[in-house]
């Protein structure tokens, strides 16, 4: 799946050394129109300590920091 140039598994530079993945998108619509209002990035990142971190992100930031 493909949104906003962004696909699932797209890798980019978050903070000065540290690596992040998108791995899933949310969805959101109104319950009174049932319209979709918006899409979030959902991305996970593994630390120095490999704890695993999921956080929502915006596409601007996935698109401007992407590794390609």
């Amino acid at each position: 799946m493909e949104i906003r140039n962004v696909k699932i598994g797209d890798k980019f530079k978050q903070g000065k050394n540290l690596t992040a993945k998108v791995v899933d998108f949310h969805i959101v619509t109104s319950l009174k129109t049932g319209k979709m209002v918006k899409y979030i990035c959902i991305a996970e990142l593994t630390n120095t300590a490999l704890a695993t971190n999921e956080f929502e992100v915006p596409f601007a930031t996935v698109i401007r920091n992407k590794i390609k």
